[in-house]
C-alpha cells in the first residue's frame, strides 16, 4: 500500500516542476536588464544639466521617462506572470488523503475455527483407518489455511496503517508547500504593485525636473520696492541743473544667489534609501523653505539616532529666517522655543532635487548641537 502514496507524491512533484517550467522564460529577465540599461544610459547627464538646459530639458526628460516606463512595464508584467504561475502551482497540489480501511474483526472467528479443527484432529489422530487419516490430513491443511488467513489480515492492516501514516505526512508537506505558494503569490503581487507605483513616481519626477528646469531659467527679478522716480526724471531732462543735494539715493542692490531660488525653496525630506549624512545619523528630517521679498523663512524638524546611554533629546526643531545672499551656501539664524540659537546652512546638492543641510547650535546640555545631511525634494 506504500506504492500508491509514493506515486501520488511523485506526481505532485512532477506537477510542480511543470508549473515552474511554464514560468516566464529567461529572456524575460534579460529583456528587463536590457530595458533598465537603456533607461539609465539614455541621458546620464540629465540631472546635472538641469540647471542650464532650460526648456530643452523637456524633450530629453520625456525620452528618459519613456525608457523608464518601458522598464517598469516589463518588470510589472514579469512579476504578475510569476504570481499567476505561483497560483497555478498551488492549485496543482491536490490534497492527499488515504485512510486505513476498516477490516472486519475476524480474529475471534479464526481463533474458534482453529480450536475446533485442532480438537477434531486430536480426536482422530490415533485412528488407524486410512480414510480417517486422509480426513486428518485435510483438516491439517484447513488449519494451516486459517492461520495463513490470519497472518494475511494482520499484514494487510499494518500496510494500510503505514499507507495512512505516509498519507498524513504527504498532506502536511502539501499544506506547507501550498502555504509557501500563497506567500510567494502575495509577495509577487505586492512587488508588481510597487513596480507600477515606482513607474508612476519616476514619470512624475521627470515631469517635475523638466518643469523646474524651465522655471529655473526664467529671468530672476527683484521683489524689493521700485526705485523712486523723483530726481531721475529731472536728471534726464535737465542734467546740468540737477541738485545732487536733493537727489534721493537709490537703495543698494541686494545680491542674488548665483543659483535659482528653486534650488532652495519648497518642501524637503530625508530619503529612506541612498541617504547621506556626516556625523550623527538622522532617522527622519523635514525642511520647509519659503521666500517673500527676498527674505527666507522656514522650519527644520529632525530626529536622530543617539548612541546607547545618551541622555540628549533626539528631536530638533528650528525656525529660521534671513535674507538670501549672493553665495551658493545660504546661511540663516535659527531659534527654537527652548531658547537654542545657532546657524543653518542650505547648500544645493549635486542634483537638481538635492539640498544639503548643515546646522550648528550653542552648547546647551541635553540638545543635539550639530547635524549635516542631504535632503531630497518632495
Amino acid at each position: 500500500m506504500k506504492a500508491p502514496v509514493a506515486g501520488l507524491v511523485a506526481a505532485g512533484l512532477a506537477l510542480i516542476v511543470t508549473a515552474f517550467a511554464q514560468s516566464p522564460p529567461q529572456d524575460s529577465s534579460e529583456a528587463q536588464q536590457e530595458a533598465h540599461r537603456h533607461w539609465r544610459e539614455t541621458d546620464p547627464n540629465l540631472e546635472s544639466d538641469a540647471i542650464s538646459a532650460g526648456a530643452t530639458l523637456g524633450a530629453r526628460a520625456d525620452k528618459v521617462a519613456a525608457e523608464a516606463a518601458k522598464y517598469f512595464s516589463l518588470r510589472k508584467d514579469y512579476l504578475e506572470g510569476s504570481a499567476a504561475d505561483a497560483r497555478r502551482g498551488a492549485s496543482l497540489l491536490e490534497p492527499v488523503n488515504i485512510t486505513a480501511e476498516a477490516l472486519p474483526n475476524l480474529d475471534r472467528f479464526l481463533s474458534s475455527q482453529d480450536t475446533f479443527l485442532k480438537s477434531t484432529i486430536d480426536t482422530i489422530a490415533r485412528n488407524p483407518d486410512r480414510a480417517i487419516q486422509q480426513l486428518r490430513a485435510a483438516l491439517d491443511r484447513e488449519r494451516a489455511a486459517v492461520a495463513a488467513i490470519g497472518t494475511a489480515l494482520n499484514d494487510s492492516q499494518k500496510s494500510q496503517e503505514a499507507a495512512a501514516q505516509s498519507s498524513r505526512a504527504a498532506e502536511q508537506a502539501r499544506a506547507k508547500a501550498s502555504d509557501e505558494y500563497q506567500k510567494l503569490t502575495a509577495s509577487l503581487q505586492e512587488s508588481a504593485q510597487l513596480a507600477d507605483k515606482s513607474g508612476d513616481d519616476w514619470a512624475a519626477y521627470y515631469r517635475a525636473l523638466s518643469d523646474a528646469a524651465r522655471g529655473a531659467t526664467a529671468p530672476v527679478t527683484s521683489s524689493g520696492p521700485p526705485l523712486p522716480s523723483t530726481g531721475r526724471e529731472s536728471a534726464a531732462v535737465e542734467p546740468a541743473k540737477a541738485d545732487a543735494s536733493n537727489a534721493v539715493p537709490a537703495p543698494a542692490a541686494r545680491p542674488l544667489p548665483p543659483l535659482p531660488l528653486v534650488r532652495y525653496l519648497g518642501a524637503w525630506t530625508y530619503p529612506t534609501m541612498g541617504a547621506h549624512y556626516h556625523g550623527m545619523q538622522p532617522e527622519s528630517a523635514d525642511l520647509v523653505v519659503r521666500e517673500e521679498n527676498g527674505q527666507a523663512s522656514g522650519t527644520l524638524t529632525a530626529r536622530f539616532r543617539l548612541p546607547a546611554g545618551s541622555a540628549d533629546n533626539p528631536v530638533v526643531r528650528f525656525d529660521f529666517a534671513g535674507a538670501f545672499g549672493g553665495t551658493r551656501a545660504q546661511r540663516f539664524a535659527i531659534t527654537n522655543s527652548s531658547g537654542v540659537t545657532g546657524t543653518l546652512e542650505l547648500i544645493p546638492g549635486p542634483a537638481f532635487n538635492l539640498l544639503e543641510v548643515n546646522f550648528n547650535t550653542g552648547d546647551k546640555p541635553g540638545t543635539i548641537r550639530q547635524g549635516n545631511f542631504l535632503l531630497i525634494k518632495k
